[in-house]
């Protein structure tokens, strides 16, 4: 499964959390967001540059809530 999370570029594995309105430091489900487009229009109209879409893919979902995810590069994040 694919959503889209909100990234701040200048902390690594910082995500933007809509329950609590802040960032958090661990991902979870809070962080979603169906797609892209939806992603960038919240950035734009809410937060400001300092924010990206950043893809997250699903990889796996247990009955007992655990889950493993990976996600898209973010420029700031992976550079070398």
């Amino acid at each position: 499964m694919k959503f889209w999370a909100l990234a701040y570029q200048y902390e690594e594995d910082v995500f933007y959390d809509f329950v609590k309105e802040e960032d958090a430091m661990d991902l979870s489900e809070a962080c979603f967001l169906p797609t892209k487009e939806l992603a960038e229009d919240f950035i734009s109209q809410q937060l400001d540059d300092d924010y990206v879409p950043v893809e997250i893919e699903l990889e796996t979902l247990q009955k007992n809530g655990i889950w493993s995810w990976s996600r898209g590069r973010v420029e700031r994040w992976d550079e070398e």
